[in-house]
């Protein structure tokens, strides 16, 4: 019985595993978005008492900001940061109050810049980087996806985390297993 229970507790678990999906880290603050990758700490521009922390710049790790001016509501897949407001429906002829987001959760004094590949001396090629600052990090929160913005629902899956997407087959295929080697004890 107590093996029933749990494995139904697993299935049960997996199907709500979307409610989780919201995900969290430190990155690099470009503006316009956040570079979630770091790379490692090196030194700035050779001298040895200066350090700078590099993330990478591949495309596929930038994570898109969006800051509101005129923005209808939240946005999964993005870091949203804007204040609260109203939008227009046409199709009711209404305004929808949305709250406000700020999934820039704190924010670390320091530099950041961003390269295609670490090395332990960074050498800055237009200055612009070094302004850059850390910042922790927050998107796909659950909490905010009934201000959804209508273009950009939130019920798909992210597409990077694989295995949020495929967690049931990996609790399948052991309990299978498990399963497959407790009937043939049994026979």
């Amino acid at each position: 019985m107590k093996f029933l229970l749990s494995v139904s507790i697993l299935i049960l678990g997996s199907f709500f595993n979307q409610l989780f999906a919201q995900i969290t880290g430190k990155g690099c603050n470009l503006g316009n978005s956040v570079a979630t990758q770091f790379l490692g700490t090196a030194t700035y521009n050779g001298d040895s008492n200066q350090s700078i922390r590099v993330y990478s710049s591949n495309s596929a790790t930038l994570v898109p900001k969006i800051s509101g001016n005129g923005y209808a509501g939240y946005r999964c897949g993005y870091i949203n940061v804007y204040p609260e407001g109203d939008r227009y429906v046409a199709a009711s002829n209404s305004s929808v109050h949305y709250k406000a987001a700020n999934e820039i959760t704190a924010h670390y004094s320091g530099r950041c810049a961003i390269a295609s590949s670490f090395s332990a001396n960074y050498v800055s090629s237009s200055g612009v980087e070094e302004a850059n600052e850390e910042v922790d990090y927050i998107y796909n929160d659950p909490a905010y996806y009934a201000d959804a913005d209508p273009n950009y629902p939130c019920n798909s899956a992210p597409s990077n985390l694989p295995i949020d997407q495929n967690i049931i087959l990996f609790m399948l295929l052991p309990l299978g297993l498990f399963g497959f080697w407790k009937v043939r004890q049994q026979l």
